[in-house]
């Protein structure tokens, strides 16, 4: 259910910053943590990054197929971050969505935050006509048995971080370099909206979907948007993984 408004909370800040490096937003998602520390409200960052792989606390280099010499090759940058889940591939087309949010202030436990991310992205695919489902066995959310939304968060001082990634229209061959453990021994399938809709859909009017649903199902009452921030210095071009042909 979404959560009361509070007269005296502060505005969700909503950060929209396009194609972004994956460590500059590490370090905006750490000052954002520090800065809600003092205050209420809650920061939203909106991004896509060039090829990066994130292993989080579940994640193994055994899950990643290549190389170090062939994810150079390829441009892929690897993380090993606090949070949790396991390897996510982010590239162009995907939404990277870092929420963070002080958890005892909106009386929220962990389980029930990780329930209101759930809640807001089906929220998002239903918006788009799809039927996104949680399964209780795999981590993220799934339209039918792929995953087209994987989660993980972070927890310092009952603030809550990182947040979650939707495969809005990514080129998906290059999720086949990870492998992904699920249950009964098969590896985790990766699939998009614009893959199931067979469509175009369009980056900026899910954004702007998820947006007004964060708010909603976390009684948010109004949001600032910013487009840059001193911490991001540049923007990255966007760079799509494609396998070498032959």
């Amino acid at each position: 259910m979404p959560m009361k408004p509070s007269p005296e909370s502060s505005p969700l800040e909503v950060y929209l910053l396009g194609v972004v490096d994956f460590e500059e937003v590490q370090l905006l998602q750490r000052k954002l943590i520090y800065e809600l520390g003092e205050r209420q409200g809650a920061g939203l960052i909106l991004c896509e990054h060039p090829p990066t792989i994130s292993v989080g606390r579940s994640g193994s280099r055994a899950h990643i197929l290549l190389d170090d010499e062939e994810l150079r090759a390829h441009g892929i940058r690897v993380h090993w971050v606090n949070r949790g889940g396991g390897c996510v591939l982010h590239i162009s087309g995907q939404l990277a969505a870092y929420l963070i949010m002080p958890l005892e202030a909106r009386g929220l436990t962990v389980a029930g935050y990780v329930e209101r991310l759930h809640e807001t992205i089906l929220a998002v695919l239903e918006e788009f006509e799809l039927r996104g489902e949680v399964h209780p066995e795999e981590p993220g959310v799934f339209l039918g048995r792929a995953r087209v939304a994987a989660i993980g968060v972070a927890v310092s001082r009952w603030i809550a971080y990182h947040g979650f990634s939707l495969n809005v229209g990514p080129f998906l061959d290059p999720f086949e370099i990870l492998d992904e453990p699920g249950p009964g021994r098969t590896s985790v399938r990766q699939t998009s909206m614009e893959a199931r809709r067979q469509r175009y859909t369009s980056m900026a009017k899910v954004r702007e979907a998820m947006i007004r649903h964060l708010e909603r199902v976390f009684g948010l009452e109004r949001h600032h948007v910013y487009t840059r921030h001193p911490l991001i210095r540049r923007k990255v071009l966007s760079h799509v993984y494609a396998p070498s042909p032959g």
